[in-house]
């Protein structure tokens, strides 16, 4: 897909990750609107950036507004991209974490995802080629102790990009992509006193970004960053699941987010 003159709508786009696909979208030419639940941010993402940038405040949890933004921005234009990034966690062992915020993970990361695409859905098949760039996670892979429900949400929207991506080949709609983006641990501030994995290194939003925009640009259905995590995964994959984990722990992913101190409840 050439980017230049496409509109791309990015959801938590006000900062961090957001605004690092905001960026390298702009750089390619396209004309980004961003959605996110702090209008403050927006404001600031705005002065950030370069172009005439849209924005619309959004809550991805609250169905009602979805549409009604959906129908705001369609009203403006043709939407080519989306792409759903907005995403929570919360760390900590699985009994300490509040099950309001269980619950509030799930409703970003995965019914958010789902609502988003459920609206835009019908509009992009419409188009000549479109594009649906969703954020999971390198922990849609692996176990993720620590961070349970959010390693559980990242599997959700893995599963949900490759069924989708199926599904519109099924249909006949091979020209609407559904990627999933995996990375592992990005320097947004969501995921302060993570330790990466024996191998891995914390990523930075802006190469994050990079890679997401070239999987829109080729029509990749997935990627796994870094590149050493996938290297990883498909050496030990198709072993016992027991030495699997005895792999991980050896790499230090089990412990890895044992020390979270994140910016909660923040979108990404």
């Amino acid at each position: 897909m050439d980017l230049r003159g496409r509109r791309v709508v990015i959801t938590g786009g006000a900062r961090g990750l957001g605004l690092a696909f905001a960026r390298a979208f702009i750089g390619r030419g396209a004309r980004v609107v961003l959605l996110d639940r702090d209008g403050a941010e927006l404001a600031r993402a705005v002065a950030a950036l370069s172009g005439g940038i849209e924005v619309h405040p959004l809550d991805v949890t609250d169905g009602a507004q979805v549409l009604a933004v959906r129908d705001q921005i369609l009203a403006g234009g043709a939407v080519d991209v989306l792409v759903n990034n907005a995403g929570v966690v919360f760390g900590g062992a699985f009994n300490d974490v509040p099950l309001a915020k269980h619950a509030a993970t799930v409703d970003v990361n995965v019914t958010g995802v789902i609502a988003m695409t459920h609206a835009f859905l019908p509009h992009l098949e419409s188009r000549p080629r479109a594009a649906i760039l969703n954020l999971a996670s390198a922990s849609a892979f692996i176990a993720l102790p620590f961070a349970t429900s959010y390693a559980a949400s990242k599997w959700a929207v893995l599963g949900l990009s490759e069924a989708l991506d199926e599904e519109l080949k099924e249909r006949g709609h091979s020209h609407v992509r559904v990627s999933a983006l995996c990375p592992s641990y990005v320097t947004t501030g969501m995921f302060d006193g993570a330790t990466p994995a024996t191998g891995t290194w914390l990523l930075t939003p802006d190469e994050v970004a990079e890679a997401g925009v070239r999987m829109v640009e080729r029509g990749t259905a997935r990627k796994l960053l870094p590149w050493t995590s996938a290297i990883l995964l498909a050496g030990f994959a198709w072993v016992p699941r027991p030495i699997f984990h005895r792999v991980a722990r050896l790499f230090g992913v089990s412990r890895s987010m044992a020390h979270w101190r994140g910016h909660a409840g923040k979108v990404s």
